[in-house]
């Protein structure tokens, strides 16, 4: 029994040990400074933010992300901080460096200055950032603007930079390419994620990225350059695979189909993860039987060329599209394939695709799979009813052909 209340005792002594610790830069004749964590790190806290004190789990942060192609060729470096989070309007914001259970915090004198990433000279965006130098003990940080921020801190030169991200879209499948980035407007901010969101006209078989304001880096210099942009970490799989899970990659994400979509890019602020959205709008959009198996409404048969495709429009019912042909007279050994607008360069359904194939046409093999191509060959003629359908949201395609 004493070896149990012994033990007892013991841990109610280690559960007493403080977690916290006060600051260094207190007023000695006012008692101590502020409560800081006894965890060795950096912080970053305050009014309307996602921590109020530097005790608080999500006041850490962590090393920030570096470009390893450029600059000292690493990931990260010793005493380079890097955090998102969200700030709401007219806040006040504090750093705080425990260092061997030491603990001071940090403002800035007059609370930081607002400039533009140029004129701050390693800060290569064209977007207003409040930065300065940390001082101990100086007034806070002011930040005027809600929403989500970049915080960067130099423990080594004391410099910082708190960047309200405005997300972009370049490259190649967007119609700037990479001369200029694209804005995709805010939709939502808040203490657990962020929302940005656009409909962007994209171009097929091309890649593209997403970066943090009108420029590459927050910040650069000789050594220290921050990947402040999002890829995938493999353009190949991410194209095979159709799946592009993004990420502070460097390779560019695939974009397949030429087209409107909607884009929403998504910040979550518990797992500090970023997740994209492309749903594909087909408003306005028509598909076109192209080759040489049909019949025209008006007479003729195509010809394998846009001006004989037989094209038809689109009809929506909630997030499913949907283009019927009916009553299509198709001919013995005909081909064809199903282009958007008719024509290359789009969407494009063949035999051995992603798209699902339904209705008697298949199952009673009437129509096949061409000889030496992935075309449809018409195996038995006949006048058939030809559907092709979209959900947009899992881009889950079906072309259904029955026969009458």
């Amino acid at each position: 029994m004493k070896k149990l209340i012994s033990l007892s005792i013991g841990w109610l002594a280690l559960l007493a040990l403080p977690l916290w610790i006060s600051s260094c830069n207190g007023d000695e004749e006012g008692g101590p400074g502020e409560l800081l964590p006894k965890l060795d790190g950096f912080y970053i806290y305050g009014t309307n933010t996602i921590a109020e004190t530097a005790l608080e789990p999500n006041a850490k942060m962590a090393r920030a992300i570096l470009d390893k192609g450029q600059g000292a060729l690493v990931e990260n470096m010793e005493g380079v901080y890097g955090k998102f989070l969200y700030i709401g309007a007219n806040s006040k914001i504090k750093f705080a460096e425990v260092k061997n259970e030491v603990g001071t915090s940090y403002g800035a004198t007059g609370g930081g200055t607002v400039s533009t990433g140029g004129d701050v000279g390693s800060v290569p965006i064209n977007d207003n950032v409040i930065h300065g130098t940390l001082v101990a003990d100086a007034t806070e940080i002011n930040v005027a603007e809600e929403g989500l921020y970049y915080a960067f801190a130099n423990v080594t030169t004391k410099q910082f930079i708190l960047m309200r991200v405005e997300a972009q879209m370049i490259g190649d499948a967007t119609e700037a390419q990479w001369a200029s980035g694209t804005s995709i407007a805010l939709k939502s901010a808040s203490k657990d994620s962020t929302v940005f969101e656009a409909v962007l006209p994209l171009r097929g078989e091309s890649g593209y990225r997403y970066r943090f304001n009108d420029g590459w880096h927050v910040y650069q210099d000789a050594n220290i350059v921050t990947l402040s942009s999002l890829g995938v970490l493999s353009y190949g799989t991410a194209w095979d695979t159709g799946i592009n899970d993004i990420g502070f990659f460097l390779e560019n994400i695939p974009n397949k189909e030429t087209g409107s979509f909607r884009v929403k890019l998504k910040y979550t602020a518990s797992t500090g993860e970023w997740d994209e959205t492309k749903v594909r709008s087909y408003a306005g959009v028509q598909l076109g039987l192209f080759g040489s198996a049909f019949t025209l409404p008006g007479g003729g048969t195509g010809e394998w060329s846009p001006e004989t495709a037989y094209k038809v429009n689109v009809t929506q019912s909630g997030n499913n599209y949907s283009w019927t042909w009916a009553d299509v007279v198709l001919s013995q050994d005909g081909e064809f394939v199903i282009l958007e607008n008719g024509n290359w360069g789009g969407m494009m359904i063949f035999f051995n695709d992603a798209t699902a194939r339904t209705g008697n046409a298949f199952t009673n093999t009437k129509i096949v799979k061409g000889a030496d191509s992935e075309n449809f060959k018409v195996a038995v003629a006949g006048t058939y009813d030809i559907k092709v359908t979209i959900n947009a949201i899992t881009n889950a395609r079906t072309l259904e052909i029955t026969e009458n």
